[in-house]
């Protein structure tokens, strides 16, 4: 259900949501909230063992058209793109068998920058686009100063990597998909193994919006095991969504960055609206509006799948809980979809809702159509609007969740947290080694730390 309203923020908290260093009323500087950014593994790009041909292309400039029917692509070969501004970069036509990969780096930084420039792909796979190919340059890879999509992707792609990229004031869709694939269950029939990892944005609009449509006819736009890490996005005053899947099955979304998001957007919406299955983990969503995922539940078929919301921190929140679960009788089609079950548990919330015009708790749970949400290991505080049946989860349908151990306070300092930027516990917290370890079993924190035999409450050890 669509909820929408008008609040005006208090001088408080939009002193809250500053990310910049500013002077307060009294002269002295309120410092910069400085986030963690989770690291991403060392093996998260591998270069091939057997290194195929090198070949270089592009001016520095203009048009650059990478076509493989060209070239004759072959497995292992690194295609180097020279740095410079280009106008367009079109890759197409790049199909390598499975268990064999081509490489599209960089030489220097690509740019792709001003109105009508962008990047195209079509008909890739087994494709890695990386822009870690110069030293010393973490992002090779730039979109810059658009109106239109900087990323477009169209016809048959799959187990393709897009990575180590910066976009910047882009005002469409940054990376947009618009799959025309019938789902009938062949491996044809749906977009696989997408990922998407290392990317940072400032001041554009949604990163990733790939719609689908599911209905009596069948499931068109399909895609499965999607992969998002590692992304930082921030400072996008009306983005609303930052990731939006039309209809996705086993996503795995993990240790992404999003902070002052939304300070002027308020339509009820989720940051991450993911309609489909699979697990949101070890995420950072801070000084925003919405949901930080609203899941809008189905399984693909008739197996009942699962989603999984568990090792999160979400903090200072303007509108609205943390996450959102719900079932929609729109994307449970009989003979094309059925029902699934959610489990949100050991995740750290807090300052939720702060405008005070909605109910602000870890989960809004509402109808799952035959599935069932289980709530538990979940640490709360400060809620100043919580639901009337608890202080965790708000009950938004007939069937009330599972909830079991879950805890809530009055303020950070209550819960036992060190402080409100790692949220981190002290040895003194009633939640510290306090999680219950029958329903599911982590072996790591927010953080990577391992959690041990018994562990505690909450995203953070």
């Amino acid at each position: 259900m669509m909820r929408q309203f008008n609040v005006l923020l208090t001088a408080s908290l939009s002193l809250f949501l500053l990310v910049a260093c500013k002077k307060s009323n009294i002269g002295a500087e309120i410092p910069e909230v400085v986030t963690p950014v989770p690291v991403p593994p060392t093996d998260t790009v591998k270069d091939p063992v057997v290194v195929g041909r090198i070949i270089p292309v592009g001016l520095g400039s203009g048009n650059l058209t990478i076509d493989g029917s060209t070239l004759g692509t072959k497995a292992n070969d690194q295609i180097i793109i020279k740095g410079g501004t280009y106008s367009s970069i079109n890759i197409k036509n790049i199909r390598l068998a499975d268990g064999s990969r081509a490489f599209i780096k960089n030489d220097g930084l690509v740019e792709v920058s001003g109105n009508g420039s962008q990047m195209r792909l079509s008909n890739l796979n087994n494709v890695t686009i990386s822009g870690d190919g110069t030293k010393n340059i973490s992002k090779g890879f730039s979109f810059k100063n658009m109106s239109n999509r900087a990323v477009q992707m169209d016809g048959n792609i799959d187990n393709f990597t897009f990575q180590n990229a910066y976009f910047e004031n882009i005002s469409d869709y940054v990376i947009a998909y618009n799959s025309t694939r019938a789902y009938n269950g062949s491996a044809d029939s749906y977009a696989k193994a997408l990922k998407f990892s290392q990317l940072e944005c400032s001041n554009t609009a949604s990163l990733i919006y790939f719609p689908a449509t599911v209905n009596s006819g069948g499931i068109t736009g399909l895609v499965k095991g999607l992969e998002i890490s590692y992304i930082i996005f921030n400072n996008a005053p009306i983005v609303s969504s930052v990731v939006n899947l039309g209809a996705a099955e086993d996503y795995d979304i993990h240790h992404n960055v999003i902070k002052n998001i939304n300070t002027q957007n308020n339509n009820h919406n989720g940051i991450f609206q993911l309609n489909g299955n699979g697990k949101f983990h070890n995420n950072l969503v801070r000084d925003h509006q919405g949901n930080a995922v609203r899941s809008w539940l189905f399984s693909v078929g008739s197996a009942t799948k699962e989603v999984q919301i568990y090792n999160n921190i979400v903090f200072n929140s303007r509108k609205y809980s943390g996450f959102e679960v719900q079932g929609f009788s729109n994307l449970v089609v009989p003979g094309v979809t059925s029902f699934a079950n959610a489990k949100v548990f050991n995740n750290t919330c807090g300052s939720l809702n702060m405008s005070q015009d909605w109910v602000g708790v870890v989960v809004d749970v509402y109808d799952l159509l035959g599935g069932k949400c289980e709530v538990f290991n979940n640490l709360g505080f400060n809620f100043p609007t919580p639901s009337n049946n608890n202080m965790i989860w708000s009950q938004q349908s007939a069937i009330p969740a599972v909830a079991s151990n879950n805890l809530y306070f009055a303020n950070s300092a209550a819960a036992g947290i060190t402080d409100e930027v790692k949220f981190e516990l002290s040895g003194s917290s009633s939640a510290k080694k306090a999680a219950v370890t029958t329903k599911m079993v982590l072996t790591e924190d927010y953080y990577g730390n391992k959690r041990g035999a018994t562990y505690s409450i909450g995203a953070v050890e």
